[in-house]
């Protein structure tokens, strides 16, 4: 499988040539509608972006002077009838990515490896907006001329798991550089992928394109879906076609967009607008840009690992899910170290279960770090039983309250009421006479269906550390008066 991500720059690809800076904005929107007269010219920053990218993805050829050429195509989202990119001599080459694979929480992470075979800038296209009740197509050219930054990975990958863990660490990586918000569901990320099955030992087979795969969820599902499709068809010994897909995320399905049986001709010849890009020359320093990068995903796991005793799997999951390294330091710096093995434990079980139970990306969790610090408070300090957390936590998201005002209006309150809890004992000892028998004798294995009891009585609100010294106690009284409530209890 093949695997091509694209990353938006946070600015144009190309500005107009001479002109200020609010006119160029213009100019450069008449040279995207393929208006004749204006000249493009590249933007800086996105230059600099593409260098800290090959620098972080640690591309062995970080090229001083590339080139770039026309890509000549005819479609409706875009006018001039050619898109700018850099097909042959492209920014950097021979680059790699290591990212982690967990086949479920807690398990340790394997690591794994993809080669990068190149990065290259080019510029974004517009939109294609389908109206299917009209039975129009509308074109928004809004982000056409938009930089982008494409990384064009070799065919290492053999699962939609596996690719969406590896775009994962990507996104956790062009996010700390500070070169893309990283937010797929605002088309910052695109993910195209190219997928090919075969028999073992055969060559590969026919390949098939799915274009825009814009979620994580996405990018899995999509990948998984087409495997299937085409082991269906090998195993038949059908043809597969040379197709181009799109994926719909409603129906969990691929629609064929255009048939690439034909080998489209782009007629790639070098941009005669823009010269070609010699960095030296552009005053853009690269060890400055090296010694600029801020710290990378492998440093913000051990910097986890260090400051707060994590475990390592606990680490690669907080930093891969977007936004949750940042969400978890800022809820840190409310709560003491100790609360963080609480803190971790809560955010990758209940808050990540809610997310697959709800179909939800970790930025769409409606929690603040303050207002989960405050959960995680409570809880460390027993006024919250463990098991109201998940409630508490799912009406925080749901209706952003506050957790102490959602405890109080539901009487959610840890039971430490010694007499309370001593009386439900009692109940449970004469409910379960044989149970406890057999733990004065020393079997606390047996003391499941009383403590349950307990449990259940108060709606899971006891405190069950307390509940249980409480328990053993009453069951070590002296023999003759166990006996007597044994044999009341028959």
């Amino acid at each position: 499988m093949w695997l091509l991500v694209l990353f938006e720059c946070p600015c144009k690809l190309t500005v107009s040539l001479a002109q200020p800076v609010l006119d160029a904005l213009i100019k450069d929107r008449h040279l995207q509608l393929g208006i004749s007269g204006t000249l493009p010219v590249l933007n800086r920053r996105c230059v600099e972006a593409a260098v800290q990218t090959a620098l972080a993805l640690e591309c062995a050829e970080l090229n001083n002077v590339s080139r770039f050429d026309r890509k000549h195509y005819f479609y409706a989202d875009m006018p001039a009838g050619f898109q700018i990119t850099q097909q042959f001599h492209p920014i950097a080459r021979k680059g790699n990515l290591n990212y982690y694979q967990m086949e479920s929480p807690g398990a340790l992470p394997e690591k794994k490896s993809c080669k990068i075979l190149q990065l290259q800038l080019e510029q974004d296209s517009g939109r294609s907006v389908h109206d299917a009740e009209n039975r129009v197509s509308l074109i928004d050219l809004n982000r056409a001329g938009v930089g982008l930054l494409e990384v064009v990975f070799a065919p290492d990958l053999k699962s939609g798991k596996e690719a969406a863990d590896l775009v994962k660490e990507l996104i956790a990586i062009v996010k700390a550089i500070g070169v893309c918000s990283g937010r797929m569901e605002d088309g910052a990320v695109r993910v195209d992928a190219n997928i090919s099955v075969h028999q073992p030992g055969t060559p590969l087979g026919t390949r098939t394109e799915v274009k825009n795969l814009n979620s994580l969820r996405a990018v899995s599902r999509a990948i998984d879906l087409e495997i299937r499709r085409q082991m269906f068809f090998v195993k038949r010994g059908l043809k597969i076609q040379n197709v181009t897909l799109s994926f719909d995320s409603e129906t969990v399905s691929t629609v064929v967009m255009r048939d690439k049986e034909i080998v489209q001709d782009y007629r790639f010849f070098p941009e005669p607008n823009i010269p070609s890009l010699n960095l030296q020359q552009a005053g853009i320093c690269i060890e400055s840009l090296r010694h600029s990068l801020p710290s990378l995903p492998h440093e913000l796991r051990k910097r986890l690992m260090d400051t707060y005793g994590l475990d390592f799997w606990k680490c690669v999951v907080i930093v891969r899910e977007p936004g949750m390294y940042e969400f978890f330091t800022q809820a840190m710096n409310y709560l003491s170290i100790e609360y963080a093995k609480q803190a971790s434990n809560i955010l990758l079980i209940d808050i990540i279960g809610y997310m697959n139970k709800h179909s939800m990306e970790f930025e769409d969790v409606h929690i603040s770090p303050k207002q989960f610090a405050d959960l995680i408070r409570m809880v460390g300090e027993r006024r919250l039983p463990i098991k109201k957390c998940l409630e508490v936590l799912q009406e925080v998201i749901e209706s952003s309250r506050d957790p102490e005002e959602i405890v109080e209006l539901n009487n959610w309150w840890m039971i430490k009421d010694e007499n309370l809890l001593g009386a439900l004992c009692e109940e449970a000892i004469r409910l379960y006479p044989k149970h406890a028998r057999k733990a004065q004798v020393g079997k606390q294995d047996v003391l499941k269906p009383l403590m349950s009891h307990i449990q259940i009585a108060t709606q899971g609100r006891a405190d069950m550390k307390l509940a249980k010294r409480i328990m053993l106690e009453k069951i070590q009284r002296p023999e003759m008066a166990l006996r007597e409530e044994v044999n009341a209890g028959r």
